[in-house]
């Protein structure tokens, strides 16, 4: 009858512990040009960011400190080069999506494309610095060349041509 209750008990121990974690860390960044403007739309899940930068969520409600801190982290974290030159990337938008768990943050920085470039560097270590099991993605989609550019640990940096 022990045996049973340990086995019993251990089983919704471990079952307990093991439905909060998630073993899927990524980030999704879309590469498209609007209007002359070229878009990096990323999105990240919430709670990984907040826990990388140690941001209690019921702090967030105060709202603006915590959202330049993202900001700040991401522009840290994602650069661009067009042709061997260093690009500064604006804000267009900061908002949230989805609820609960799966809620993610979705930002999106541009800057003014030039057609004639003929390459495009991008370094990618979101969460990096925090998280081993990391991986980003970015969807590029620029001039007619679509590609999947996959950054984990220890490549955090590709070169497109168009």
């Amino acid at each position: 009858m022990a045996y049973r209750f340990c086995v019993c008990f251990l089983f919704f121990f471990f079952l307990k512990t093991n439905a909060y974690p998630h073993t899927v860390y990524v980030s999704v960044c879309e590469v498209y040009v609007v209007e002359g403007k070229m878009i990096f739309s990323i999105r990240v899940f919430k709670n990984d960011v907040f826990d990388a930068l140690k941001i209690k969520k019921e702090s967030f409600e105060s709202g603006k400190q915590e959202e330049d801190r993202v900001i700040n982290y991401l522009k840290n974290s994602f650069s661009v080069k067009l042709d061997e030159k260093d690009k500064t990337l604006s804000l267009d938008q900061f908002r949230y999506e989805g609820g609960g768990y799966t809620e993610t943050i979705n930002v999106k920085f541009s800057f003014i494309f030039n057609t004639k470039t003929k390459g495009v560097y991008i370094k990618n270590n979101i969460l990096f610095d925090f998280i081993d099991e990391q991986m980003n993605v970015v969807s590029f989609n620029v001039n007619n060349i679509k590609k999947t550019l996959t950054f984990k640990k220890p490549i955090i940096e590709r070169w497109i041509k168009i």
